[in-house]
């Protein structure tokens, strides 16, 4: 899924937010990851994926609470899928098992002058280029940074002390519990995870949740989110997965008795009564949460790293407002009563299971300015003429999107700057 439109936005009262451009400047090379990816359509409107508005609960069809979908690759294994086109290719060659140690510089540190590559068995060589791109990951790509220059520890474009600031992963926990009032007989638990989409074509798989509309975000000044939920039967609560069964609860009642008619289910009969709500939060951008060298070094060398991330009594304040929200809309509509696990004034005191999750960001983020970012718009070094990043290090915000389809996006987006380069 792409990252909305207001992820690139400059919001007041939220700090450091903003992309160098809008989201409409990606548009096209999001539509050209689309087929890199081997997902669907570029079409991400809930309507297209028999997820109707009208036919949600009302807490879920607005004015704050709106259906999202994200779509499920085959899954895409990008060595498989495009390993025969490397290997044929003319103009590129692969080393495997090669190790990108250190970039050395010239004395004004403002060009990468060759890039020093180790393997295990103790080899190694040297490779030099008219240009360079690190695409290593949110984490690895700021460990080369910062162990390369002319000097130990100096890194290479870090003048401002930037590199490794602003690591950023998403907040991931289970909240509270919605206690759905009335709960209909046709109603079960079902653990599923994904549902498939015929709609007059080729089916598609996608993954349904619940984010917050645009405008809700900027008048409440709140950060994206993705709500997801299990639900929980009569006399018992479940093991399973972040996500059971939403799409049966987005049909009408006939679309909903179909649906649980064509399934084997572990509790027939037993109708549900409330859903475990897991929230996944967008984070404050955070110079303080980030990423350094360690004193330590693995075995070709290298210094490890150490991940310092920090969450904030803002971020905190975030997720307990978002469950407040629901908990009013709940009960305006007569749907239910939430009871949150998040409170205000006890920002250390996180449910006990909250984590970040695998998608580590911005931590090189992107910026025109290079006192408040390591790359420009086109993903350039700030002060060094001839280097560039890839990645989710570049983002300088999260949203709540799964970031792969942005990283193929401005990956498109980069090559395509360096062959205009090169022309």
């Amino acid at each position: 899924m792409p990252l909305d439109a207001i992820d690139f936005e400059e919001r007041d009262g939220l700090p450091y937010r903003g992309w160098p451009f809008a989201r409409s400047a990606l548009e096209p090379w999001y539509r050209r990851a689309q087929d890199v990816c081997q997902v669907g359509p570029f079409d991400y409107t809930p309507d297209s994926w028999g997820v109707l508005q009208p036919k949600l609960p009302a807490p879920f069809r607005g004015p704050h609470f709106v259906p999202r979908i994200a779509q499920l690759s085959p899954p895409t294994r990008f060595g498989s899928a495009y390993g025969p086109e490397l290997r044929s290719s003319s103009n590129v060659t692969v080393y495997l098992q090669a190790n990108a140690c250190h970039f050395q510089t010239n004395e004004f540190g403002n060009e990468v002058q060759f890039l020093s590559v180790r393997t295990l068995s103790g080899h190694g060589f040297k490779v030099s280029a008219k240009k360079f791109v690190v695409a290593a990951g949110g984490i690895e790509n700021t460990r080369l940074l910062l162990v390369s220059g002319r000097a130990e520890g100096q890194g290479v474009g870090n003048g401002r002390e930037l590199i490794g600031r602003f690591f950023m992963t998403h907040i991931c926990c289970w909240t509270g519990r919605l206690a759905i009032m009335d709960p209909p007989t046709d109603f079960y638990f079902d653990p599923g995870y994904f549902r498939t989409y015929q709609g007059g074509g080729a089916p598609r798989t996608f993954v349904p949740y619940i984010g917050l509309s645009e405008e809700t975000m900027r008048q409440r000044r709140l950060p994206n989110i993705k709500l997801l939920w299990k639900y929980e039967v009569l006399g018992e609560h479940s093991n399973a997965g972040p996500l059971t069964d939403f799409p049966s609860i987005i049909h009408d009642m006939q679309g909903r008795r179909q649906y649980v008619e064509s399934k084997v289910f572990r509790r027939e009969g037993v109708p549900v009564t409330g859903t475990k709500l897991f929230l996944n939060l967008e984070p404050v951008p955070n110079p303080d949460s980030r990423i350094r060298l360690s004193g330590e070094r693995d075995a070709i060398g290298m210094r490890k790293v150490i991940v310092d991330w920090n969450v904030t009594a803002e971020d905190k304040h975030h997720g307990a407002a978002v469950l407040r929200l629901l908990g009013a809309e709940a009960a305006r509509s007569g749907f239910g009563r939430v009871r949150s696990l998040l409170e205000d004034g006890d920002d250390d005191n996180w449910p006990s299971d909250m984590y970040g999750d695998q998608h580590h960001m911005g931590t090189t983020r992107m910026h025109r300015d290079g006192s408040l970012g390591v790359v420009n718009e086109d993903c350039r070094v700030h002060g060094v003429a001839n280097l560039y990043v890839a990645g989710s290090s570049v983002f300088p915000t999260a949203g709540a999107a799964n970031p792969t389809l942005t990283i193929t996006a401005l990956a498109l987006r980069l090559a395509d700057h360096l062959k205009d380069e090169f022309r």
